[in-house]
Protein backbone atom coordinates (compact mmCIF):
# COMPACT_ATOMS: atom_id res chain seq x y z
CA UNK A 1 0.00 0.00 0.00
CA UNK A 2 1.13 3.19 -0.86
CA UNK A 3 1.49 6.27 1.58
CA UNK A 4 -0.69 9.28 0.86
CA UNK A 5 2.67 10.85 2.31
CA UNK A 6 4.81 9.36 -0.63
CA UNK A 7 8.26 9.53 0.04
CA UNK A 8 7.82 10.44 4.15
CA UNK A 9 7.55 6.51 4.57
CA UNK A 10 10.46 4.28 5.02
CA UNK A 11 9.69 0.85 3.27
CA UNK A 12 9.65 -1.18 6.81
CA UNK A 13 8.79 -4.49 5.34
CA UNK A 14 12.09 -4.14 3.70
CA UNK A 15 15.27 -5.52 6.33
CA UNK A 16 18.78 -3.56 6.41
CA UNK A 17 21.86 -5.78 6.47
CA UNK A 18 24.03 -4.19 9.46
CA UNK A 19 27.60 -5.31 8.76
CA UNK A 20 29.38 -6.43 12.09
CA UNK A 21 32.39 -3.74 13.18
CA UNK A 22 34.64 -5.33 15.47
CA UNK A 23 34.78 -3.13 18.37
CA UNK A 24 39.10 -3.27 18.75
CA UNK A 25 39.61 -2.43 14.98
CA UNK A 26 36.86 -0.37 13.86
CA UNK A 27 37.08 -2.66 10.55
CA UNK A 28 34.35 -5.23 9.02
CA UNK A 29 34.61 -8.46 10.13
CA UNK A 30 35.35 -10.83 7.62
CA UNK A 31 36.00 -14.31 6.86
CA UNK A 32 38.83 -16.11 5.39
CA UNK A 33 37.28 -15.44 2.38
CA UNK A 34 36.46 -11.75 3.16
CA UNK A 35 32.90 -12.04 3.07
CA UNK A 36 31.43 -9.78 5.54
CA UNK A 37 30.13 -10.90 8.82
CA UNK A 38 26.39 -8.95 8.91
CA UNK A 39 22.57 -9.71 10.92
CA UNK A 40 19.81 -8.80 8.63
CA UNK A 41 17.17 -6.47 10.52
CA UNK A 42 13.78 -5.71 10.18
CA UNK A 43 13.00 -1.79 11.31
CA UNK A 44 12.00 -0.96 14.68
CA UNK A 45 8.90 0.17 12.78
CA UNK A 46 7.76 -2.57 10.99
CA UNK A 47 5.08 -4.47 11.60
CA UNK A 48 6.85 -7.39 13.47
CA UNK A 49 7.70 -4.85 15.97
CA UNK A 50 4.17 -2.97 16.13
CA UNK A 51 3.21 -6.46 17.24
CA UNK A 52 5.90 -6.80 19.53
CA UNK A 53 5.43 -3.57 21.10
CA UNK A 54 1.31 -4.92 21.15
CA UNK A 55 1.98 -7.29 22.84
CA UNK A 56 4.37 -6.04 25.63
CA UNK A 57 2.10 -3.54 26.41
CA UNK A 58 -0.66 -6.29 26.76
CA UNK A 59 1.53 -8.14 29.21
CA UNK A 60 2.38 -5.03 31.19
CA UNK A 61 -1.22 -4.62 31.40
CA UNK A 62 -2.16 -8.13 32.99
CA UNK A 63 0.89 -7.73 35.13
CA UNK A 64 -0.20 -4.17 36.42
CA UNK A 65 -3.30 -6.01 37.33
CA UNK A 66 -2.17 -9.05 38.99
CA UNK A 67 -0.24 -6.61 41.09
CA UNK A 68 -1.01 -5.50 44.95
CA UNK A 69 -0.26 -2.28 43.41
CA UNK A 70 -1.79 -1.92 40.59
CA UNK A 71 1.97 -1.15 38.99
CA UNK A 72 3.04 -3.69 36.80
CA UNK A 73 6.86 -5.32 37.96
CA UNK A 74 10.02 -3.37 36.85
CA UNK A 75 10.76 -4.76 33.62
CA UNK A 76 14.46 -4.60 32.14
CA UNK A 77 14.15 -2.27 29.00
CA UNK A 78 17.64 -3.89 27.83
CA UNK A 79 15.97 -7.25 28.24
CA UNK A 80 12.34 -6.40 26.63
CA UNK A 81 14.86 -4.63 23.60
CA UNK A 82 16.94 -7.75 23.21
CA UNK A 83 13.78 -9.69 23.03
CA UNK A 84 12.28 -7.60 19.96
CA UNK A 85 15.31 -7.28 18.56
CA UNK A 86 15.48 -11.46 18.29
CA UNK A 87 12.49 -11.17 16.49
CA UNK A 88 13.10 -8.89 14.37
CA UNK A 89 16.26 -10.65 13.09
CA UNK A 90 16.23 -12.73 9.30
CA UNK A 91 19.31 -13.37 8.62
CA UNK A 92 22.99 -13.39 9.29
CA UNK A 93 26.50 -14.51 8.82
CA UNK A 94 28.66 -14.41 11.73
CA UNK A 95 31.93 -14.90 11.71
CA UNK A 96 34.58 -15.45 14.80
CA UNK A 97 37.00 -12.56 15.48
CA UNK A 98 39.84 -14.32 16.30
CA UNK A 99 39.43 -17.39 13.79
CA UNK A 100 38.00 -15.54 11.02
CA UNK A 101 36.04 -18.67 10.85
CA UNK A 102 32.21 -18.74 9.97
CA UNK A 103 30.21 -19.20 13.80
CA UNK A 104 27.41 -22.18 11.95
CA UNK A 105 24.44 -21.03 13.87
CA UNK A 106 20.65 -21.18 12.56
CA UNK A 107 19.38 -17.61 12.05
CA UNK A 108 16.23 -18.02 14.88
CA UNK A 109 14.53 -15.95 17.49
CA UNK A 110 15.85 -17.88 19.88
CA UNK A 111 19.44 -18.10 19.12
CA UNK A 112 18.90 -14.24 18.53
CA UNK A 113 18.02 -13.70 21.57
CA UNK A 114 20.99 -15.89 22.84
CA UNK A 115 23.07 -13.82 20.54
CA UNK A 116 22.09 -10.70 22.04
CA UNK A 117 21.96 -11.10 25.61
CA UNK A 118 24.79 -13.40 26.60
CA UNK A 119 27.25 -11.62 28.64
CA UNK A 120 29.92 -9.34 26.59
CA UNK A 121 27.38 -9.35 23.66
CA UNK A 122 26.57 -6.08 24.45
CA UNK A 123 28.74 -4.26 22.16
CA UNK A 124 26.98 -6.66 19.04
CA UNK A 125 23.54 -6.02 20.27
CA UNK A 126 23.66 -1.99 20.69
CA UNK A 127 25.24 -2.16 17.05
CA UNK A 128 22.22 -4.19 15.90
CA UNK A 129 19.85 -2.23 17.66
CA UNK A 130 21.14 1.47 16.83
CA UNK A 131 20.81 0.20 12.88
CA UNK A 132 17.51 -1.05 13.00
CA UNK A 133 16.50 2.53 15.17
CA UNK A 134 17.97 4.59 12.19
CA UNK A 135 14.72 4.93 10.01
CA UNK A 136 17.07 6.45 7.23
CA UNK A 137 18.83 2.74 6.86
CA UNK A 138 15.01 1.72 5.03
CA UNK A 139 14.55 4.93 3.38
CA UNK A 140 15.68 5.40 -0.59
CA UNK A 141 16.22 8.72 -2.19
CA UNK A 142 17.03 9.30 -5.94
CA UNK A 143 19.95 11.37 -6.56
CA UNK A 144 19.35 14.58 -7.33
CA UNK A 145 22.25 15.31 -9.22
CA UNK A 146 24.39 12.86 -11.14
CA UNK A 147 27.56 12.19 -9.52
CA UNK A 148 31.03 11.82 -11.15
CA UNK A 149 31.69 7.96 -12.22
CA UNK A 150 35.26 6.27 -13.32
CA UNK A 151 36.04 5.25 -16.43
CA UNK A 152 36.26 1.75 -16.85
CA UNK A 153 38.14 1.92 -20.08
CA UNK A 154 41.52 1.01 -20.56
CA UNK A 155 41.85 3.63 -22.52
CA UNK A 156 43.89 7.10 -21.70
CA UNK A 157 41.95 10.39 -22.01
CA UNK A 158 43.18 12.23 -24.93
CA UNK A 159 45.02 15.94 -23.51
Amino acid sequence: MTSKFGGLAAKVSDTYRVEIIDPISDAILSDKHGNPAYIDVLSMDSDAARAFDTDARKRAFRAARKSRTGMPDDIDQREENQQKLAKLTKGWHLVDPTTCEVLDVECTPANALELYSEPGMSWLFVQVFAEASNAGNFMTRGSKSSSPTQSTSSETPAS
